[in-house]
């Protein structure tokens, strides 16, 4: 029977010579054309370019995010591009390193330092570790510091579950550079499935306009200057495009897929596995709760008003489990959480007014909705997806900024969201078919904002009166 090192040996040799060809089903489509990138690659490559000009300051990447949402196709496109350089480069998928090899990271590692017949400390050129799915080997973290620590001619590149910064010490917060891959935009969705390009820098034109003007006025006017580049980008694009990238096109597995069924399907098994993996692996629940989970999230796809207790009755489960449950589906983001405004300031205000808990991509929502079914109505289900789509959005446009606070107005008839960035205030309003100026007008006569947003399917629009502008989702879409 072979030792433990002769497998390792063995499966190194097989991932060495296969992981180009593994690599292509991810970098190549159907037809063998490239598949494009995301718009993180480039922020990735970066790293890796820099580190073989010789600046060696970031040469630990990790790329976090929701399961489903890509890491590995990012990880499968970076190694491709490194192939004939002139370095040492191992390809590793830490699930099956520990589920079906069952040898840890780090005597993979050793065994590979037998294989090239030199130690990290002596290596005689550039070695690049792409690791992909790292929260499987429970000592990751000690292990990819110890090899940062040993060589400066190491890259590491590692993807992991969004669950994964749950865990991070201070020691591989100094060391390791977090990245974050967030759902498809829209504008990444049709770069996937039509090769459909964006128009160079109208995303962030559309973004300094919705977020960064002084007044109403002045963001209808900017976006007023773009219509003629938001008309010629959307030509050949169908209302039918917008309704697959709402129901589950913002997951890129889903992307080419025609099949409602199977697209459902996979997508309740990730959120399955993010049950069943991640949550599991925290210890902190018993199984019973493990398996009330599914059903909670469900609740949460068809709940209006939400609150703790409600969950607490309906499952059986304590209300301070409860609150365990939606602290980790918030951690690995399957979840969003919107304080109520003023509460996520104060303790006490937190507990009394509710939060809104959203899916972090609306596909989530719509899979309960055409799986199971809703007791809510078309416009209303419909409205509750496009919160989603929204709070997405915002997380990703906001994403390391500081200063940012994303909240609600809880009292009745509020607005949906009230964004703060430094001494700015804009109040949000979300919603399919038409929307009054009415939840705005309430909002801001508490709050005083710079301005309000109604995102909806209407036109653009400029109150003066209400210092408010309607944006078209189609414009909001391309931000």
């Amino acid at each position: 029977m072979a030792s433990n090192k002769e497998k390792i040996v063995s499966f190194l040799n097989e991932q060495i010579a296969q992981a180009d060809f593994r690599a292509q089903a991810y970098v190549l489509d159907e037809e063998n054309k490239r598949r494009p990138q995301r718009s993180v690659f480039v922020k990735v490559q970066s790293y890796l370019d820099n580190f073989l000009q010789g600046n060696v300051a970031n040469r630990w990447v990790t790329l976090t995010g929701l399961r489903g949402a890509g890491k590995t196709t990012v990880l499968s496109q970076l190694f491709s591009d490194t192939k004939g350089k002139d370095v040492y480069r191992l390809f590793l998928s830490l699930d099956q390193t520990s589920q079906i090899l069952g040898a840890p990271l780090h005597e993979i590692i050793s065994t590979y330092e037998d294989l090239i017949g030199m130690s990290l400390e002596s290596l005689d050129k550039p070695l690049l570790l792409f690791l992909d799915e790292v929260q499987y080997d429970s000592k990751w973290a000690v292990v990819l510091k110890t090899i940062f620590d040993r060589s400066n001619k190491v890259f590491i590149f590692a993807t992991g579950s969004a669950a994964l910064l749950m865990n991070i010490n201070t020691d591989v917060a100094r060391r390791a550079v977090f990245e974050k891959l967030f759902p498809l935009s829209f504008t990444e969705y049709l770069k996937i499935k039509m090769q459909k390009y964006e128009v160079k820098g109208l995303g962030k034109e559309i973004r300094e306009a919705l977020f960064s003007s002084n007044t109403g006025k002045e963001v209808y006017e900017k976006l007023q200057g773009l219509e003629k580049k938001i008309n010629e980008y959307y030509l050949g694009i169908t209302r039918h495009e917008f309704d697959k990238y709402l129901n589950y096109g913002s997951l890129p597995f889903m992307v080419a897929s025609n099949n409602e069924a199977i697209v459902y399907d996979q997508i309740n098994k990730t959120l399955d596995r993010v049950v069943s993996g991640d949550i599991v692996s925290t210890g902190k629940f018993s199984s019973d709760i493990i398996s009330k989970i599914p059903g909670i999230l469900y609740a949460v796809a068809d709940m209006d008003a939400f609150n703790f207790k409600t969950i607490s009755d309906n499952f059986g489960i304590s209300r301070p489990k409860v609150m365990e449950i939606f602290e980790l589906l918030e951690n690995t983001e399957v979840l969003h959480r919107v304080y109520a405004h003023g509460s996520h300031l104060n303790q006490v205000a937190s507990a009394r007014k509710p939060s809104k808990f959203l899916f972090s991509s609306p596909a989530f929502r719509a899979m309960y909705y055409k799986m199971i079914g809703n007791i809510i109505s078309p416009e209303n289900a419909k409205g509750k997806l496009l919160e989603d789509l929204v709070v997405m959005y915002l997380h990703r446009i906001l994403n390391k900024n500081p200063g940012k606070s994303l909240t609600y107005d809880a009292a009745q008839g509020g607005a949906d969201f009230i964004l703060g960035m430094g001494n700015q205030r804009i109040v949000i309003e979300v919603g399919a078919g038409k929307k009054d100026y009415r939840q705005v007008i309430a909002t801001a006569k508490r709050f005083k904002p710079n301005y309000s947003l109604i995102i909806s399917e209407e036109n653009l629009e400029y109150s003066s009166e209400f210092e408010a502008v309607k944006i078209p989702l189609r414009i909001f879409l391309l931000a």
